[in-house]
């Protein structure tokens, strides 16, 4: 019986440094929602694998300086670990972490 592998795959978070950001409180200054507040959640920072921002990230992928995204729906994003390994190998990167 021959071995699966499985593929694994990763996120922007997972490869991107996200700074910290604190709880913060927005208060709306129009519309039907004048004058109510809502709380911004905080967000504790994280250390990707490449260790840039997702911005980089992305002005690679656009440039076609970095392994393609999968759309898996509007809202998520994801590459293929294998691929960004090779991507890394070949600029003679290791991971960040």
């Amino acid at each position: 019986m021959a071995s699966l592998t499985q593929e694994r795959f990763l996120r922007i978070k997972d490869l991107a440094n996200i700074p910290a950001k604190q709880a913060s409180t927005h208060i709306y200054k129009s519309g039907i929602n004048k004058g109510k507040a809502k709380v911004v959640n905080a967000r504790p920072a994280s250390a990707g694998l490449l260790g840039v921002s997702d911005k980089t990230i992305w002005n690679w992928v656009k440039r076609g300086e970095f392994p393609d995204p999968i759309k898996l729906s509007p809202s998520v994003t994801v590459w293929r670990l294998s691929e960004v390994q090779a991507w890394m190998d070949e600029k003679g990167m290791e991971a960040s972490q």
